[in-house]
């Protein structure tokens, strides 16, 4: 998801460059604020998404012993939910 809003940002940029130098403000003014726009959604969006997975309570799972039949919940590792 990341890359397809980048590409559509660098895509908006673009063509409102090109739009602004050949003479059309009005869709190249659009175009360019459309990208800014984007850009601004991308770095907010993703910036709050990185401290999201601080929030999951994880506990440490040791209940692995020489009992475990291997199953999933015997990696000790931990326990996100």
């Amino acid at each position: 998801m990341f890359f397809i809003l980048l590409t559509g940002m660098l895509i908006l940029f673009v063509v409102g460059t090109t739009l602004l130098l050949n003479g059309e403000p009005v869709f190249g003014s659009i175009a360019a604020g459309a990208g800014i726009l984007l850009l601004l959604f991308v770095l907010i969006y993703y910036g709050k998404k990185k401290y999201r997975k601080k929030k999951y309570d994880c506990t440490p799972d040791c209940d692995c012993g020489p009992d475990c039949d291997g199953g999933p919940d015997c990696d000790c590792g931990p326990n996100c939910n």
